[in-house]
C-alpha cells in the first residue's frame, strides 16, 4: 500500500482520540494553549500526532500538564515521568520502522506540546539521537520525468501543484499552506512565506508555469477570495498536506514512477535543489530559495538586493525546471492543456450569456403570445358589436335571414 494513502475507512488519529476519549482533541484547553499562535496546518499536524501519542499512552492531554505540575513540585522520583514515557514512546516508533526523521518529528510535536503549556513543564531528553538513515534512499526526478507528471495533470490545480513543489521547492504541506492572492501576477517575481512546520522563511520566485496555472486556477474558482488557504478538493474542502501528497501520488502512478524506489511527492523538492546545483548558484542563494535557513537577506546588503538576486538566479536555473515543453508520453502540450483550461472559462461564460438571452427572449415570446391573445379576443368583441350594428341599420335583410 502506497505510504501517503490510508486503508479506506480507517479512523484517523483524531476519529481514535475521539472515540476512547469521548470528545475532539481540540477541545481540551491544554491542546489549544500549545497550537493557537500556530498555522492551520501546523495545528492540524500537532493534533494527529499527539492524538496516537496520548492513545498510547492512555491519559488525555489535561491529565498529563495536571499530572506533570504535580511531579515537578513533587521534586521525587517521578519528575522525570513523562521524558521516560516519552523515550519508551520513541523505542516503540523506532519498533514499527519508522525512520529516524519521522521520529524526531513526532518527537518534536511532544515535546512541543509540554513547552507550549508552560515553559517550566518543558521535558529534558538530553542529547536524544535518532537513526538519520532512510528506510528507501532518496530519489530526485529529473526534468523530463516531472514534466510528464505535469502532462498527466488534467487540472489546473493539479499542474499548479506540481510547478510549486518542484519549481519552488515546497513540500506538500507548504504547498498546503499557500493564501489566495500570495502568489505574484508576474513571471520571475519574488514572494515570501514560510515553512509550515519549520516556520523558517522560504524565497520564491515564480515561473511563467507558476503563473500560468495559477491565473488558470483562480479564473476556475473565483469564489476562492483573497486571504483565505488556496487549494481546494473537488468537493470544495480544504486541502493539506496529506491531500496534496495524494495528488502528487496519483500523479506519479498515473506516470509509471511508482515502481522507482524513493520516488514520493516530496521527491520534487529533492528535484528543485539538484536543479540549483546544477545551475551553479551561489550557495547562500540556494538556501535561501529552499528556505534552508533565516535573515539571509543580510548576506546581501538588504532584502531589496536579495530580491533581485533571487529573480536573477531563477532565471538561470529555469532551463533546468521548464515544464512547458511538448512531452509526448500523455500526447499533450501542458502549453495546450493550459489554454483549453481558459477556453473552457470563456465558453462558460458565453453559455451563461447565451442562457441568460435564452430567457430574456422566451420571456419577451410568452409575454407577445399574451398581448396577441388579448388583441384576438378585442377583435373578436368588435365583430361581434359590428354584426349588432349592421342589424340594427339594416332590419329587412335580418327578415330575409329569417325566411331564408
Amino acid at each position: 500500500m502506497d505510504k501517503y494513502m490510508r486503508v479506506k475507512d480507517e479512523p484517523t488519529g483524531p476519529e481514535q482520540f475521539q472515540t476512547k476519549y469521548g470528545q475532539p482533541i481540540y477541545d481540551y484547553q491544554t491542546i489549544k494553549n500549545a497550537t493557537e499562535t500556530l498555522s492551520y496546518n501546523t495545528k492540524n499536524d500537532y493534533r494527529s500526532v499527539l492524538s496516537y501519542f496520548f492513545i498510547w499512552l492512555n491519559e488525555n492531554p489535561d491529565q498529563v500538564i495536571a499530572n506533570r505540575k504535580t511531579q515537578i513540585k513533587a521534586d521525587d522520583e517521578t519528575a522525570d515521568h513523562y521524558e521516560r514515557k516519552v523515550k519508551t514512546y520513541k523505542k516503540y516508533l523506532e519498533d514499527k520502522g519508522e525512520t529516524g526523521r519521522s521520529v524526531a518529528g513526532k518527537i518534536g510535536r511532544i515535546c512541543g506540546f509540554f513547552k507550549n503549556n508552560s515553559n517550566r513543564y518543558t521535558l529534558n531528553l538530553g542529547n536524544m539521537k535518532y537513526n538519520q538513515k532512510r528506510k528507501v534512499p532518496k530519489y530526485s526526478p529529473d526534468n523530463t520525468q516531472v514534466r510528464q507528471l505535469y502532462s498527466f495533470a488534467d487540472y489546473a490545480r493539479d499542474r499548479l501543484i506540481v510547478a510549486l513543489a518542484y519549481q519552488n521547492g515546497l513540500a506538500p504541506v507548504d504547498v498546503a499552506s499557500i493564501i489566495c492572492g500570495e502568489i505574484p501576477q508576474e513571471s520571475f517575481k519574488y514572494y515570501q512565506s514560510s515553512r509550515a512546520k519549520t516556520g523558517v522563511a522560504y524565497h520564491a520566485v515564480t515561473t511563467p508555469e507558476i503563473v500560468q496555472e495559477y491565473q488558470a486556477y483562480r479564473n476556475l474558482h473565483s469564489e476562492i477570495k483573497d486571504g483565505e488557504p488556496l487549494f481546494r478538493s473537488r468537493e470544495k474542502n480544504e486541502l493539506d498536506g496529506a491531500g496534496v501528497s495524494q495528488i502528487l501520488s496519483n500523479l506519479i502512478t498515473k506516470a509509471g514512477f511508482d515502481n522507482i524506489p524513493g520516488f514520493y511527492p516530496r521527491s520534487l523538492r529533492d528535484g528543485f535543489e539538484d536543479a540549483l546545483v546544477d545551475a551553479d548558484l551561489p550557495n547562500k542563494v540556494k538556501e535561501a530559495m529552499m528556505g534552508h535557513s533565516g535573515s539571509i537577506e543580510q548576506e546581501y546588503g538588504g532584502q531589496k538586493r536579495l530580491e533581485a538576486r533571487l529573480e536573477e538566479a531563477m532565471q538561470k536555473a529555469y532551463k533546468f525546471i521548464i515544464l512547458t515543453e511538448i512531452v509526448t508520453t500523455n500526447g499533450k502540450s501542458a502549453q495546450k492543456i493550459a489554454d483549453l483550461d481558459n477556453a473552457v472559462v470563456e465558453s462558460q461564460k458565453k453559455i451563461l450569456a447565451l442562457e441568460t438571452t435564452n430567457t430574456s427572449l422566451t420571456e419577451r415570446l410568452t409575454a407577445t403570445e399574451k398581448e396577441l391573445s388579448e388583441t384576438k379576443q378585442t377583435i373578436q368583441s368588435v365583430v361581434e358589436k359590428l354584426k349588432k350594428v349592421d342589424q340594427l341599420l339594416n332590419p329587412q335583410e335580418k327578415t330575409k335571414e329569417d325566411k331564408n
